[in-house]
């Protein structure tokens, strides 16, 4: 091996180590800031919000003059659609539960937003961008799609929550859950967490 040779493995094993050491410290600061939104529901509660204004439905509001125009938001902030919303959990259950999901046509889904694949079982989910507490009413009609798909459970997701009646509702059945902002946003910082530990170890293999 010559000395160019030699010089290139020093300056490729410098710059692995380091890379290493940075996401070392980065995956340090990850952890803990992921402990302490972990330990802190109001933390949990603002990321919730934040996941509805992100993707809740574009509205609209009145000039002096009576046109009604697209509300608007900072630069700053992240703005997607409901549409998107379907796709951003569809993406965390599949981390969660190391499965394969897959998004319906939002015009013929009949209240299932998306399939979720695991272990060669079928579940159905019905996601709801919603900024009020959920009422049983979707929970019937993703319960029905379950028996008539035959899958294995289902998923009801809101980034809201759920009144008395849609819980004493759900209560009555085996194999549906619900899934309010709060434990969305726990399923999204476990994901994150997940991706982030294997770059270290993929980082640390190198």
């Amino acid at each position: 091996m010559g000395l160019i040779e030699i010089a290139a493995f020093v300056v490729i094993a410098i710059a692995l180590v380091h890379l290493w050491i940075v996401r070392k410290s980065h995956h340090h600061q990850a952890l803990t800031i992921a402990e302490q939104i972990k330990e802190d529901e109001n933390i949990r509660k603002t990321l919730a919000m934040g996941l509805y204004y992100r993707f809740k439905k574009k509205e609209f509001e009145k000039t002096g003059d009576g046109k009604e125009v697209a509300e608007k938001y900072s630069d700053l902030f992240i703005k997607e659609d409901p549409i998107s919303f379907e796709r951003f959990v569809a993406n965390v259950f599949e981390v969660k539960f190391n499965g394969t999901a897959w998004v319906t046509n939002p015009s013929w889904d009949f209240g299932v937003d998306f399939d979720l694949t695991v272990n060669d079982e079928k579940y159905l989910a019905q996601v709801k961008c919603y900024k009020d507490d959920m009422g049983y009413e979707p929970i019937a009609l993703l319960h029905s799609n379950v028996i008539k798909e035959e899958a294995a459970g289902g998923y009801i997701i809101t980034t809201g929550s759920f009144n008395e009646n849609a819980r004493t509702y759900a209560r009555g059945l085996k194999n549906i859950e619900l899934i309010d902002g709060v434990e969305l946003v726990e399923y999204w910082l476990e994901g994150v967490k997940e991706v982030d530990e294997e770059l270290v170890g993929e980082v640390s293999r190198a």
